[in-house]
């Protein structure tokens, strides 16, 4: 599939008259003008000659004078744009293909104020809409912060009527993805407003991006920052999308607790030397490093980090590692090395940031965060980078925390996380890292 450049792409294609990079296609009483009144207008067209008489003509007129008058007060017009930098603001990695704007990493995300009375989003989605229904890309529509919509992609297209009640004003929409990216990814190719507003004057936007925030984070890590299983309601059973919340994740919370924008690059059962491995042998198929430089597993699009520099780089990662390295010296140095130089390569992709090094939660945390450790210190050591700091999250504590499916963290788990991590961004900040 070939890909579009981002830039200048306002107008979805369109016969009708455009302004500003926006399609204007004029209506009246666009989603609410009846059969019996579109008919009154019809019979409005008629000749008046012929074999009708004078009751039935005034009728006809009376009806059709009545339409006209239910139309003008309903005269509308639906604005359509495409979800570019120019009309949304994209949160985390994103990409344009295929004339649609595609949301590929857990929590990527698009933000908009609108104006009107009506708004549908048109979704598409890729093979991933064939799966089973616990199995299909799950996304969620914020109004204003609250969640108004929750649902699979279970077709392409798929047009979401935003169930909020109009008018309304400068209202906050947001379309986020909240399972994983080896899940599927969902996709916007279309957004459009109804309003009364009038066409003129011409710098009337009814879809505009909201303000960028302060501070941003990218985190960069595996199950754990997907939020695998977070909403499962326990340890046994099987990986599904539907229990996969990214508002529920650490990372989410963490964001929102520190007033960031985020961007994510996870992957479930990935690491730095080696991903899951269920026999103790190396798996070298499930590797983060060669992946973090684009936007997406299974896409060769490279993510431009000059243009999307961030504050603070978190990685959490090393828990996969661990069922490869076990207690094994020989490993546990192989893992110390690639560390140090994955860190090395996002210090040259991100020459300004704070790194946030952590592992935890899941177990081996404790036997190979020394390895961690010293994966950190060499590489401050031989690059004098002093903005590199590590620390040990606090493992789940299965009497007082709840453990779900496969050992992962549910939400009170994934705040745990969260809170932490606030904390050791704020010290580092503070302390002029």
């Amino acid at each position: 599939m070939s890909r579009r450049a981002a830039a200048g792409e306002g107008a979805v294609a369109s016969k009708e008259p455009t302004m500003n990079g926006r399609t204007l296609i004029s209506r009246r009483s666009l989603f609410g003008m009846g059969a019996a009144a579109l008919s009154a207008v019809a019979l409005a067209g008629c000749s008046t000659d012929g074999p009708n008489n004078g009751t039935e003509l005034d009728k006809s007129q009376e009806a059709a004078t009545e339409a006209t008058q239910v139309a003008n007060q309903g005269e509308s017009q639906v604005v359509s744009v495409t979800p570019t930098e120019e009309n949304v603001r994209l949160i985390g990695r994103t990409y344009e293909e295929d004339d649609a704007r595609w949301l590929p990493q857990s929590g990527s995300a698009v933000e908009f104020k609108a104006t009107g009375t009506r708004i549908k989003i048109e979704m598409v989605g890729d093979e991933n809409v064939n799966n089973e229904l616990n199995l299909q890309p799950r996304f969620a529509v914020l109004v204003d912060g609250k969640v108004v919509l929750d649902e699979t992609l279970g077709e392409s297209p798929h047009i979401v009527d935003v169930p909020v009640e109009g008018p309304f004003s400068n209202t906050v929409f947001e379309v986020i993805h909240l399972s994983e990216a080896t899940r599927g990814a969902v996709g916007i190719r279309s957004i459009s407003v109804e309003t009364n507003a009038p066409a003129e004057p011409r710098s009337f936007a009814p879809v505009k991006p909201t303000a960028a925030k302060g501070l941003s984070i990218a985190f960069v890590g595996d199950s754990i920052t997907c939020a695998y299983g977070v909403e499962a309601e326990s340890n046994d059973g099987e990986y599904q999308t539907t229990t996969q919340n990214f508002m529920k994740d650490y990372a989410y919370i963490t964001a929102q607790a520190l007033g960031a924008d985020y961007e994510t690059v996870c992957y479930s059962g990935f690491g730095i030397v080696s991903g899951y491995s269920g026999d103790g042998e190396r798996n070298d198929e499930m590797l983060v490093p060669p992946l973090y430089e684009n936007v997406t597993i299974g896409q060769g699009l490279p993510w431009d980090f000059e243009a999307h520099p961030r504050d603070v780089v978190v990685v959490n990662l090393g828990t996969n590692d661990f069922s490869y390295t076990g207690t094994v010296k020989a490993r546990m140095k192989e893992f110390t090395k690639g560390y140090s130089a994955f860190l090395g390569r996002i210090r040259e992709l991100n020459p300004d940031s704070l790194i946030v090094c952590t592992l935890g939660t899941m177990w081996g945390s404790e036997a190979l965060y020394p390895a961690l450790e010293k994966a950190v210190l060499s590489h401050s050591k031989h690059t004098g980078d002093k903005r590199v700091v590590c620390y040990l999250s606090d493992p789940l504590d299965e009497k007082n925390d709840a453990v779900v499916l496969n050992g992962h963290p549910d939400e009170k788990g994934q705040r745990k996380i969260a809170d932490k991590l606030v904390r050791e961004i704020r010290r580092a900040l503070d302390n002029g890292k």
